[in-house]
């Protein structure tokens, strides 16, 4: 990111916090539609997704002499939606695959329904809950970065600093995702 382009983000956060109402609602604009995005792939329910970015926004207020040029407000704002994640999921305990459990591994895997039988909504109905399952039966911090990678289409390095760690150790968290993908999806298409 641009020195200039953190500086504008910066003096907007700074407007913000001072009450001006227009930088308020950029800022928010901006970031809680992918914050809340991020929290719902992450956390698979709506009610945590929307506490998860309610309270990452207030950490964000908080935080106000605390953002750097090091990334932009987004990723910065992503740090909080990361953090808040975890501390949902640590106080849930439970299993994060609720919902659809009346459907088996080959309803919601089979990618070649025949489309004279369903429309093409229902087949990507079906392929989104697939997805949804497997990504769920991932441990949360390989869950988040093969969410930031796919959806966000965010680097190894953009992906370590939301979630304090290394380049190194996100590649890792991110090849060990997408094998257990590759082999979820092959032994559920058996």
């Amino acid at each position: 990111m641009s020195e200039l382009a953190w500086l504008r983000e910066k003096e907007e956060l700074q407007c913000a916090l001072k009450g001006d109402v227009r930088s308020i609602q950029s800022i928010v604009t901006k970031l809680a539609k992918p914050g809340f995005n991020l929290a719902y792939k992450t956390l698979l329910n709506i009610e945590d997704a929307e506490d998860c970015v309610q309270e990452s926004f207030y950490q964000l207020w908080r935080s106000k002499n605390q953002f750097n040029a090091k990334s932009s407000l987004k990723t910065y704002f992503f740090r909080f939606i990361f953090n808040s994640s975890f501390l949902i999921l640590k106080k849930r305990k439970v299993k994060l695959w609720q919902g659809i459990e009346n459907f088996s591994d080959s309803e919601l895997i089979n990618l070649n329904i025949d489309s004279t039988q369903h429309d093409e909504s229902f087949n990507k109905i079906l392929d989104s809950l697939a997805v949804e399952k497997a990504l769920s039966l991932l441990v949360p911090s390989q869950r988040t970065a093969i969410i930031l990678w796919a959806y966000f289409d965010y680097s190894s390095q953009e992906i370590a600093e939301i979630m304090s760690s290394n380049k190194n150790a996100v590649d890792q968290l991110l090849f060990r995702s997408k094998q257990h993908l590759k082999n979820y999806f092959g032994e559920t298409n058996k």
